[in-house]
């Protein structure tokens, strides 16, 4: 196993990084869009009405200044949904043309914004697949996202509950709820987030008792809370609920959601769940000591060991959070921006240079790759005579070059030297 410890690490190699010419080849396309399906009621028969909500991060869209308003930037795509019951009949397609407008295009902006697109269908009871694809032709990017949803006949129950929505934020304009779906059900950046479903009451019982509990990922309740219809006017069939959940305590991890609705002779319980993960690590909070790991190419080895010697999970995340802040060029805003290039090119070495031997980030080509980004220019030598498969990797900025062979013939590119004035190199 080896072990890299960095010596000296200029936190702004990344940024500036981001302003060079480099081979697009070793950039992953990002995702296009995140998805939720939701499941409700409808009064059309028997059938229940199915919500794709599709967000467009803006991030990761292509956008090009417009034609008839040059202080406007338009993105365009295709969206595709298709519905498929389990015999693989198609049961619903749509195809269409969209686009997304900003009047700003600063990283900032972009990184904090996005654009919810929604398709209402009607369903009867039963078992589907949601094939939604996102296609951008002016960068020839494509992101495809699958789902499976089972259709409820929330008409003829008793009791029942639809689909539960993770809302990002609840507003109000001349007394009309406004809701924002958290499509993405990740609430890490949220102070408060929201659980908005309706319960079905098809009976004649004169009480309605709703509670609510949320269990960690080590299935420990961390939070519950109740309450009881009003029922002085009766009750309805079709009852609207929305309930706050404060993520001050939450630790990060996936954790599960479990509403009860009870009257006087039924009871229905549904299930759901939603993340609580920074959007800037490759892997979950639960994964802390993979993460930790992964400092080694940015962090010094009394900073990573500080971080190992702490006594529970908890603790361990809270210096792993601490290290980053001192290292974050912008801490008067909400993005690290070293952090998210730092683990945006760990990603992107796991995609691109992992082998049979070994993840991409613990691969000679990782590590360069997460050190000083996409190379400007790659020779690839693959079939030469009288010689082992090798690459040359050149980084113009920095004015290094940097050569790969493979021994093996099996992927596994090694450098043929260390890169000593960079950081210190040991092995075990």
């Amino acid at each position: 196993m080896r072990k890299i410890h960095i010596a000296l690490f200029a936190s702004i190699i990344f940024i500036i990084g981001l302003n060079v010419s480099q081979s697009q080849e070793f950039l992953p396309k990002p995702e296009l869009f995140t998805l939720d399906v939701l499941n409700f009621y409808s009064s059309e028969g028997t059938r229940s009405r199915v919500d794709v909500y599709v967000d467009i991060p803006l991030k990761n869209m292509e956008f090009k200044k417009s034609k008839t308003n040059p202080k406007t930037y338009i993105a365009k795509f295709n969206l595709n949904i298709e519905v498929t019951d389990k015999t693989g009949n198609t049961i619903y397609s749509n195809n269409s043309k969209e686009e997304v407008t900003t009047l700003e295009t600063g990283q900032e902006y972009l990184s904090q914004n996005s654009q919810i697109l929604t398709r209402n269908m009607f369903l009867p009871p039963g078992d589907y697949f949601v094939e939604v694809s996102v296609y951008e032709p002016s960068s020839k990017n494509k992101t495809e996202k699958k789902r499976e949803v089972k259709v409820e006949d929330y008409s003829s129950a008793p009791l029942s509950i639809s689909d539960v929505m993770i809302v990002s934020r609840l507003s109000d304009n001349a007394g009309k709820k406004i809701i924002t779906p958290d499509v993405e059900r990740n609430v890490a950046a949220i102070d408060t987030f929201y659980l908005f479903y309706y319960v079905y009451k098809n009976n004649d019982d004169e009480k309605l008792e709703i509670s609510c509990k949320i269990f960690s990922p080590e299935k420990k309740e961390v939070y519950n809370t109740s309450q009881t219809l009003d029922i002085t006017n009766g009750i309805a069939f079709q009852n609207q609920v929305i309930m706050p959940v404060p993520t001050n305590d939450f630790e990060f991890g996936k954790y599960s959601v479990e509403i009860t609705a009870a009257s006087n002779n039924y009871k229905y319980t549904t299930t759901t769940d939603f993340e609580n993960i920074s959007r800037d690590f490759p892997l979950p909070m639960k994964d802390i000591d993979v993460l930790v790991d992964q400092l080694q190419y940015i962090a010094k080895s009394d900073e990573i060991d500080h971080i190992r010697d702490a006594k529970t999970d908890g603790e361990k995340v809270k210096r792993f959070l601490d290290l980053w802040k001192k290292k974050d060029p912008t801490p008067d805003t909400r993005r690290n921006e070293v952090m998210q290039e730092y683990y945006r090119r760990v990603k992107a070495a796991n995609q691109l240079f992992g082998n049979v031997y070994s993840q991409g980030w613990k691969t000679d080509m990782g590590m360069v790759y997460i050190i000083f980004g996409p190379p400007n220019n790659v020779e690839r030598h693959p079939y030469d005579m009288d010689s082992k498969p090798y690459e040359i990797w050149e980084y113009y900025q920095d004015n290094k070059t940097f050569t790969f062979v493979d021994n093996t013939g099996f992927g596994d590119y090694r450098l043929i030297s260390p890169i000593w004035d960079t950081f210190r190199f040991e092995r075990n």
